[in-house]
Formats: structure tokens, C-alpha cells, sequence
């Protein structure tokens, strides 16, 4: 017998995901600076091509390996690696520094929106478009 998703769950994270769409067209310029403050350009470039992705309506599952490397990035997984530009760049940040919190912030939202996008992936939901 096939699976049939609970309703209610699946339309939890459909909002999930459009909360997480509009964040991302309201605080897409917050994403993009916080990877380049701990990523540098490179890093910026591929936030930066996530938030066209989702202003212009295309599909974000599509670039869920791009959310995942970002999420990674926001939540200091590369700094371990000494000597990286990453860790370079996670070292020259104060804590006190508000860009600190605010890049903490973007990592969060990607959490969500990663994990909104797992759920509707696994219920079968393939055009993250329609959730929105």
C-alpha cells in the first residue's frame, strides 16, 4: 500500500518553504553579504545566484546542493579546516560584530528552509514553485 503523506503536515511545510521564499526575496541582500563576510566573493556569487533563483520563480530544489553548501558555510562548518579562507575569514570577525548575528540569522533561515525542502521532497512535492 502506497504512503499517503498526513495533509496537515505536508501544508506545515509548504509554509514553511514560503516563509523561507519570501525571507529569501526580502533578506536575500543579508544572505549574500553574510557568505561573503565568511566565505569572500566566491561564496557571495553562488548566494547571490540563489536569490535570483527565487526573485525570478524558478525552482529551488533544483539548487538544493547550492543551500546545502551555503547552510555549511553560515554555520562554520569550513572553518575547521586551518588556513582555509574560510577560517581566515572566521577569524578576523569580532564576536560583537552585528554581521556576525546576523550571518547566524541567514543560517538559521537556511535550516528551515532546507529542512522544508527535505519534507516536501520526500512527500513527493518536486516543484518547490507551487509552495509558494
Amino acid at each position: 500500500m502506497k504512503h499517503i503523506p498526513d495533509i496537515h503536515a505536508l501544508l506545515r511545510h509548504m509554509n514553511k518553504l514560503g516563509d523561507f521564499l519570501r525571507w529569501l526575496r526580502t533578506e536575500g541582500d543579508s544572505l549574500v553579504a553574510s557568505a561573503e563576510l565568511l566565505g569572500g566573493q566566491k561564496w557571495a556569487k553562488r548566494a547571490r545566484s540563489i536569490v535570483a533563483i527565487v526573485q525570478n520563480g524558478h525552482d529551488l530544489g533544483a539548487r538544493r546542493g547550492e543551500l546545502l553548501a551555503l547552510h555549511r558555510l553560515l554555520s562554520l562548518d569550513f572553518t575547521t579546516v586551518l588556513g582555509s579562507p574560510e577560517a581566515k575569514r572566521f577569524a578576523a570577525i569580532h564576536p560583537d560584530d552585528p554581521r556576525a548575528d546576523v550571518a547566524r540569522r541567514c543560517s538559521e533561515a537556511l535550516c528551515q528552509g532546507l529542512r522544508a525542502l527535505e519534507a516536501l521532497r520526500l512527500a513527493g512535492v518536486v516543484n518547490v514553485r507551487e509552495a509558494v
